[in-house]
């Protein structure tokens, strides 16, 4: 979709809930929000920039390249910033993605390292939100969501053993030669490796966070839920980020937060506050994030350390600096 049609998007989302509203209700729960709820959701929020971190460390040790873990932290913090701050809601991968791009060798680690820690995360998500779920049960939005999960798990453990054998043998690259180095990159981590333990935990201690947050976001607005609930919330709210039809999110976050809690059982306007009090939360990080912007020398991310075996080819990152450090765009 073109910027203009998201920023649309976004502007109807949020003045339908604008309308929707009880404003005088509103303004009670604003006026009872607990601030030290507020100020643990904000401290979540800040723990989720290092894990984050941890995360795509994993990923690209699962692809032979190992870099220094306080440049990943400084420049997911940018990524993290472009995100909520610039229109688009891929740029900060983009940018993950150039930071790490090397010069000459095989590049396709740089893409599938930040692919494979996002499905990774996806994955994760909708599990917990089908841990959730079985706790809800008596809910339609519970049932239909562990009713989706079982579906895509099923289409998944199908669809992966057939990944692995097309990509072991190259029938999709002799197809599409483009996808050559990707396909090979496939055929090398789709196998047991101790960096597919690292990557999940350290995902797991990310979801995990993302529902601390939302738990204590309703908490603040004077809306307490319950921990499947609030792992069910997550979910929803962030399947509904993947799709790319609105500005960072804008509308399509609160109301899905919104429309989940109230499916579930809650108020209408405390589960709007709760989303504009968790956006407020995640903008706030967002901008002491973007500091790292003025202190950054925009050069390519330089690996410490290359496994052979992984990346045969691999020579090196380039040095050049980053012309347009804020051009790119969670």
């Amino acid at each position: 979709m073109p910027r203009w049609l998201k920023a649309i998007v976004a502007a109807v989302l949020m003045i339908a809930l604008a309308l929707s509203m009880d404003w005088a209700e509103l303004r009670t729960h604003a006026a009872d929000m607990n601030p030290v709820l507020a100020a643990a959701a904000f401290l979540v929020i800040v723990l989720e920039m290092p894990v984050n971190a941890m995360k795509w460390s994993w990923s690209l040790r699962l692809h032979g390249q190992s870099f220094p873990w306080n440049d990943l932290f400084r420049i997911g913090c940018m990524s993290y910033f472009f995100n909520n701050f610039l229109p688009s809601a891929i740029g900060g991968d983009v940018y993950r993605v150039y930071r790490t791009w090397p010069a000459g060798g095989d590049k396709s680690f740089a893409v599938s390292a930040v692919l494979v820690e996002r499905m990774v995360g996806l994955a994760l998500l909708m599990a917990n939100g089908f841990v959730g779920a079985l706790f809800l049960l008596e809910y339609a939005l519970a049932r239909t969501f562990v009713l989706v999960t079982l579906v895509a798990s099923v289409v998944g453990l199908v669809s992966l053993p057939l990944l692995i054998k097309l990509a072991r043998k190259g029938v999709l690259s002799r197809r599409f030669p483009k996808i050559a180095g990707i396909e090979a990159m496939l055929g090398r981590i789709l196998k047991p490796r101790r960096e597919w333990g690292g990557l999940l935990l350290a995902s797991i201690a990310f979801q995990g966070l993302a529902a601390s947050a939302v738990y204590l976001c309703f908490a603040a607005a004077g809306s307490p839920t319950d921990i499947p609930t609030a792992l069910l919330i997550t979910a929803a709210a962030g399947l509904a980020s993947v799709l790319p039809i609105s500005i960072s999110g804008l509308g399509v976050v609160e109301g899905s937060i919104a429309a989940a809690a109230v499916a579930l059982g809650g108020g209408f306007e405390s589960a709007v506050l709760a989303a504009l009090l968790l956006r407020f939360l995640a903008l706030a990080v967002s901008g002491l994030c973007g500091l790292f912007c003025f202190i950054d020398d925009g050069v390519k991310l330089q690996p410490v350390a290359v496994d052979a075996n992984q990346i045969p080819s691999q020579t090196g990152c380039s040095g050049e600096s980053n012309s347009n450090v804020t051009a790119p765009t969670t």
